[in-house]
Parts: structure tokens; C-alpha cells; sequence
């Protein structure tokens, strides 16, 4: 953790993180073993000086100051001279050191605030002591070793592979396959053959039913983007929001208005879990609405955090020995499974609302999208109830749970679309096997991927009609296992609070929040 803070905070990026921080004047602090170390020290006459790494010399604070080359010194060593002052006349000492708030400030930018979180985590399944606890052992560190999200899906773009989606975000067991839609950014056919690659990067095992390819013809000028079932919509011109705050009124506007790269994230300041407020964080914006606009389709860019993706490790690492026995007794009820998923979606996904009378009405959520990168989701939203020229949304989830890159309103009515489902044409996985049969349909029998194993996919494509243009979408179906500890005794009380308590996943999360928050603090030191 020291070597990374240290790596953060070089250069510009130090000054911008430091500051002055009271010190006791003792003989074993200042000792002169910090050659970088500087000290502001403020004299009882109202006297400043900044001095480098001073040591105590019987009654005196004393350092070393470089003399001024002679020139006629040839190449000899550098000179110092000895200076001091007693301690007597010293009114406070102050040392330059990290700030582990400002840090987090000034790294979010460039790493998210989660990205950090993760890092400062001494065990990534929350065990202060790092060895057999209920939930399980097998701490890393200030590393993510157990972090895992979903199927990475490549698109070969003419020239490389790009990183186009991680596809069903949270079907973390068989119990919960889904099927999921994703827009294929990168994806640009050759000679009629569009070519991608799924690859399992992360400590799981993926299952993968089925996959094929959504070819999208529409409008110029159109674009089209899923829904959380995989239903299609089509998106014109975009309203941006005028307003946008998160939940402390922080202005987040110019960090939505475009999808730019630059997400807004949940701010670092230390959550209490006794305090409701603290344990939510989210977005209200607000858009200008047409006159008589009875719905609109809300259109998201953004993607959950690192932070996100360990937390719903440590739930399941929280099975411990009983982790193989939990899976079991789920795949036998379907039905509790459901509401488990549902359950964990209620907080963890990020939900949309639309004020009405005063009060936020439900739209939907935002899907799980993995940590790796971003997807673009729609969701409907009546406002059939809203009054007056302003339309106002509510987004929400766990504090550091979601990156959001842009959010903006479509009021125009539905466009027309053509789509044409292609399946692969060759599928071949590791040492050459052919796993087309695996991918073709929903069937059970899924492409079973372990970490470091792919697979290659070609389809052939159908011309883009005259006057057309066209949208690549990948639709696959299956699962994941995510390869969490699995020893000691469960974690009862956590399973249980995380599964009864309608916040139970906001409290755990902002609980371990603390923790590693704490971890950067005292790193910084």
C-alpha cells in the first residue's frame, strides 16, 4: 500500500496531496533518518522556517544546509554547513505528509475513488487479521487477486483487439444466468466477416450458454442501445441535463453531460452506517421536457467500480465451507434465487426514479455492468405525471458502487429498426476445439471457460442496405463463478444482515469503506 501511495503521489501530483501536520518535539521523531522529510518551524517570536530533515541535538533542533559550490573546488564533495536553533525558542513544529483525504481527491480523476479503496484494503475479504475468520481466509493484500465481474468480450477492430463488453454482469451462479445485450462499439467487419474474441481474464469460471450477434439496421443519424431485458431502442437527438448534484450537492454536471471518460463517482468523505443519508449516493438531475412529453427513454453510460466487484466477492468468500452447499440449495429453488437476485439488484444496481407530486416513482434499473468498461443502457420513464417544463431524475446505488459518464433524455418516438440475429460461422476454443454446438442456443450446455482460456468467433455479415446505417449488438446467455475462499465457518451474521436488512449491502459496503479509507490514512503517515 505504501509503494502505491507512494506511486500516486509524485511530482505535481505530491504538492497537490500534502500537507502541514502538527508534530511533538521528540528526540526519536526527528531523528534526521527522513532525507526527503521537510519541517515548517515556527518560532515563539512569530518567526517561519522550513528546514530539511532536522534531527535533535542535545537542547537544540538542528539540520544540515548545502553550501554554495567553489569554483575552485574541482570535483570534490558537496559541502554542508551545520545550523540550529534551541528548542526553547520554538513555538510548534509542523511535518509535510501525505493527506489521505486530499489524496483521494486529487486521484479520483485518474483512478477512481474505488480503484484506491481496493488498494487500501489490507484483506480483500475484510478480515482484519488476514487469517480463518467466518468469512473465509486467503487475504491478498492491498491486491485484488479474487475481483471478478464477468465474460470479457474482444472486438477485432481492423487493426487490434478492443475491449467491447463484460457481458451478464451479476449472474454470479447458474441460478441466476440471464441473457444480456450490449452495443459492440469497436466491432468493424472485414471483407463481410465481423470477428470476436471471449475471454475469461479473472479469478472465476464463466459459463457461456449461448452467443450471437445483432445486426441493427436503421435511420442515419439513429443510434441503438438495450434496456435491462435486452429489448432495443432507439436513440436521436439527446437531451442534456441542465442540472446535475449528487446526494451532498456536489456539482456533477460537466462530469455527465458527455461521454467523455470522465465519471462521476461517489465523493471520499468517511460514511457513518448509523446515519440512513450516508449509506445511498446517487445523482438528481434535472432536463428540460417538451410540452406534453408523456414518456422518455433516459439514456445511461456508466459501469460499477472495482469496489463494487469485491464486495460481492466478500459475500460469497462469507459462505465459507458452506459456499458448495449455499450454490446447491439455490440451484434446487429457482424461485429463492430469484428474490436473492432481485434483492441484491434493489441496492446494488443503480435505480432509476422520476419525481412526481413530490415523491420519486420507480422507472427501473440499470443493469450490472462489469468493472472493466462501460455500457450504454436505456430505461423508459413515464412522465405522464409530471408537471410543469422540468423533468427530474434520481439515479442510486451503494456509495462507490457505479462510474457514470453520461446521462441524458430521448423524447422522440420510437423509431423503426431491422434486425438480423447471426450466429458464428466458426467458434474455436482452446487447442482448436470447435464450440460452435456450445454457443448456438440456450440449451444447458454451456462453453465452459477457467481463467487464461478464449475463444475466437467469425461472422459473416449481410450488406448494409442502401440509405441504411447499422448498429452491432452482442446478445449472449449465461453465467459465472467467482473463485472466493472457500473455508472457515460462515459468516452467519453477515449472510444474515446482508439478506434481511434493506440496506444490509449499503452498510457492509460503507463499513469496509471505513476500513480502507482508515488503511490510506494511516499508509500515508
Amino acid at each position: 500500500m505504501k509503494r502505491f501511495i507512494a506511486i500516486l503521489t509524485t511530482g505535481a501530483f505530491l504538492q497537490a496531496c500534502m500537507t502541514w501536520a502538527p508534530k511533538p518535539l521528540e528526540p526519536t521523531r526527528f531523528d534526521g533518518a527522513t532525507p526527503d522529510r521537510r519541517v515548517r518551524v515556527t518560532l515563539e517570536n512569530g518567526g517561519v522556517l522550513v528546514v530539511k530533515n532536522p534531527f535533535i541535538s542535545g537542547d537544540s533542533l538542528v539540520w544540515l544546509r548545502a553550501v554554495p559550490d567553489d569554483p575552485r573546488a574541482g570535483d570534490s564533495p558537496p559541502r554542508t554547513q551545520r545550523q540550529g536553533i534551541p528548542l526553547a525558542q520554538i513555538r510548534e513544529v509542523e511535518v509535510r505528509q501525505l493527506d489521505a483525504a486530499r489524496t483521494t481527491i486529487a486521484v479520483v480523476a485518474t483512478v477512481g475513488l474505488a480503484a484506491l479503496l481496493v488498494a487500501a484494503a489490507n484483506d480483500p475479504l475484510g478480515n482484519e487479521s488476514g487469517s480463518g475468520s467466518g468469512s473465509g481466509s486467503g487475504g491478498t493484500g492491498g491486491s485484488c487477486d479474487y475481483c471478478a465481474s464477468c465474460p470479457l468480450v474482444y472486438s477485432w477492430n481492423g487493426h487490434e483487439w478492443r475491449l467491447d463488453s463484460g457481458t451478464f454482469g451479476g449472474a454470479v451462479m447458474h441460478a441466476l444466468a440471464r441473457t444480456d445485450v450490449d452495443n459492440l462499439d469497436f466491432a468493424r467487419p472485414q471483407h463481410g466477416t465481423l470477428r470476436l474474441k471471449v475471454a475469461n481474464e479473472l479469478s472465476e469460471t464463466d459459463y457461456l450458454d449461448a452467443l450471437s450477434v445483432l445486426a441493427v439496421n436503421h435511420d442515419a443519424g439513429l443510434a441503438v442501445a438495450p434496456d435491462a431485458a435486452g429489448r432495443l431502442h432507439t436513440i436521436g437527438a439527446l437531451t442534456p441535463p441542465a442540472t446535475a448534484r449528487d446526494f451532498r450537492g456536489h456539482d456533477a454536471l460537466a462530469r455527465v453531460r458527455a461521454p467523455d471518460g470522465w465519471n462521476w463517482e461517489s465523493g471520499p468523505g468517511a460514511r457513518d452506517t448509523l446515519i440512513a443519508a450516508d449509506l445511498r449516493d446517487g445523482l438528481e438531475l434535472a432536463f428540460p421536457r417538451p410540452l406534453g412529453a408523456g414518456s422518455g427513454r433516459l439514456v445511461v453510460d456508466g459501469n460499477v467500480t472495482t469496489w463494487a466487484a469485491l464486495m460481492m466477492q466478500r459475500f460469497i468468500a462469507a459462505h465459507g465451507r458452506a459456499t458448495q452447499a449455499w450454490y446447491d440449495s439455490l440451484d434446487r429453488d429457482p424461485q429463492g434465487a430469484r428474490r436473492l437476485g432481485a434483492a441484491l439488484a434493489r441496492q446494488a444496481f443503480l435505480s432509476a426514479a422520476v419525481l412526481v407530486d413530490g415523491r420519486w416513482q420507480p422507472q427501473g434499473l440499470i443493469w450490472d455492468a462489469g468493472p472493466e468498461t462501460s455500457k450504454r443502457q436505456v430505461a423508459v420513464l413515464d412522465l405522464r405525471g409530471v408537471v410543469g417544463d422540468t423533468v427530474r431524475v434520481r439515479l442510486e446505488s451503494v456509495p462507490s458502487f457505479w462510474l457514470v459518464d453520461r446521462v441524458a433524455l430521448d423524447y422522440a418516438p420510437e423509431r423503426p429498426i431491422e434486425i438480423t440475429e447471426l450466429t458464428a460461422e466458426s467458434a474455436v476454443g482452446m487447442l482448436g476445439k470447435d464450440v460452435r454446438g456450445l454457443l448456438a442456443t440456450v440449451d444447458d450446455r454451456p462453453l465452459r471457460l477457467e481463467p487464461g482460456e478464449s475463444a475466437q468467433l467469425s461472422f459473416g455479415v449481410p450488406d448494409v442496405p442502401a440509405g441504411k446505417a447499422r448498429t452491432y449488438l452482442l446478445r449472449t446467455h449465461g453465467w459465472y463463478r467467482i473463485h472466493a475462499p472457500e473455508v472457515g465457518e460462515p459468516d452467519v451474521a453477515l449472510l444474515g444482515a446482508l439478506q434481511s436488512d434493506p440496506l444490509g449491502i449499503s452498510k457492509a459496503a460503507v463499513a469496509r469503506m471505513n476500513v480502507a479509507l482508515g488503511a490510506m490514512e494511516i499508509a500515508g503517515r
